[in-house]
């Protein structure tokens, strides 16, 4: 794909410094310098990269002045996304954004246009879409295997009421669909090839947690066909743990999809179709030559050297965003959210 992409990274909280370990071993990437305002983060990533000797300094504006990048990667919370970004992209740098692309859907869209006019690449990581299974379940519904869809199923339940210490997820409003559902709703869109239409979520809390706010919520989700998506989620929950993935069930017309488990948790993923008529079958999962992070630097990577639109560009992705920000709206004001009409109120101001 051609010479080295130059990155400076924004952020070395606990995440930060697992996705510094991911870009350094990524190849055609170059982490050139990291950018973190908390001297003990600094510090800890600095013990943590053994061999690497970049500069670690407090501000992007520091790291720019000092390094010749290419790109930027954003990975600091969500609500500091929207002015990050906005200094990377003025600065003349692509960008790689850590999901969400911004907590409202104006914000989003002035990052798109901020964009388009420094003719830069604005792009989501949205990781999960380079799994296997992601892919698999993807090409099954594309190549018509199940033929018309007919209803979806999500289960995720994952057990964090003490796993983040001192974590910004524990005072954060609807940590769960913030933070974690947007993963789940951008899969609804690549395995179906389907915008969501409508939305109707409700949350509630979790005993014996250090949730501040809601960390469970469940969805019933329309597809622009008019499929039902049912949608189940907790981060606090006391039932047996899926994995990240969340169990999925998928039926259509001529059969029925479910997949279970998440390989890199050590819960074996399974596929299995069942056609009506015939005994239920383990499908083998497409290969991909990039998953997860690595997928999504590497597709990155491309869309700015090929000058490309990457597949979850943000203006692509802001249609993903509008699920999670029309989840939350749905949930505070206890009715449906037409997910279209948020998308169309921000690029017309007009209608608001």
């Amino acid at each position: 794909m051609g010479e080295q992409l130059r990155v400076v990274q924004v952020g070395a909280g606990s995440w930060g410094r697992s996705w510094a370990g991911v870009v350094t071993s990524a190849p055609g990437i170059e982490l050139i310098a990291i950018a973190e305002p908390f001297a003990e983060a600094r510090e800890r990533v600095k013990d943590e990269l053994d061999g690497w000797s970049g500069p670690i300094v407090p501000s992007l504006d520091e790291a720019l002045a000092q390094v010749d990048a290419d790109a930027v990667l954003v990975v600091t919370p969500p609500d500091s996304h929207h002015a990050v970004v906005t200094s990377a992209l003025r600065a003349g740098k692509h960008v790689l954004v850590e999901k969400p692309l911004a907590t409202t859907i104006d914000d989003a869209e002035d990052l798109i246009v901020t964009a388009d006019t420094a003719e830069r690449t604005l792009m989501v990581s949205q990781n999960y879409r380079f799994r296997r299974p992601t892919r698999t379940a993807q090409k099954l519904i594309a190549d018509g295997v199940l033929g018309d869809l007919v209803s979806l199923k999500i289960y995720f339940q994952r057990d964090t009421r003490f796993l983040f210490e001192g974590d910004f997820r524990y005072v954060m409003r609807h940590p769960l669909i913030l933070d974690m559902s947007i993963h789940h709703f951008d899969m609804i869109r690549t395995i179906t090839g389907q915008d969501v239409r409508r939305i109707d979520a409700r949350s509630w809390r979790i005993p014996d947690s250090k949730y501040v706010h809601d960390p469970a919520a469940a969805a019933l989700i329309e597809l622009e066909s008019g499929v039902p998506v049912v949608y189940e989620g907790s981060w606090g929950t006391f039932e047996d743990e899926t994995s990240w993935n969340g169990d999925w069930d998928i039926l259509g017309t001529k059969g029925r999809l479910t997949w279970t488990g998440g390989a890199a948790e050590g819960v074996p993923t399974e596929l299995t179709l069942t056609l009506w008529g015939e005994s239920p079958r383990l499908i083998d999962q497409v290969e991909v030559e990039f998953g997860d992070r690595a997928g999504t630097l590497a597709a990155f990577r491309e869309a700015v050297q090929a000058g490309t639109e990457p597949e979850t560009s943000a203006r692509d992705n802001i249609r993903s965003l509008a699920i999670v920000l029309g989840c939350v709206e749905s949930i505070e004001r206890g009715a449906p959210v037409d997910v279209w009409e948020m998308i169309d109120r921000a690029r017309n101001p007009a209608k608001r």
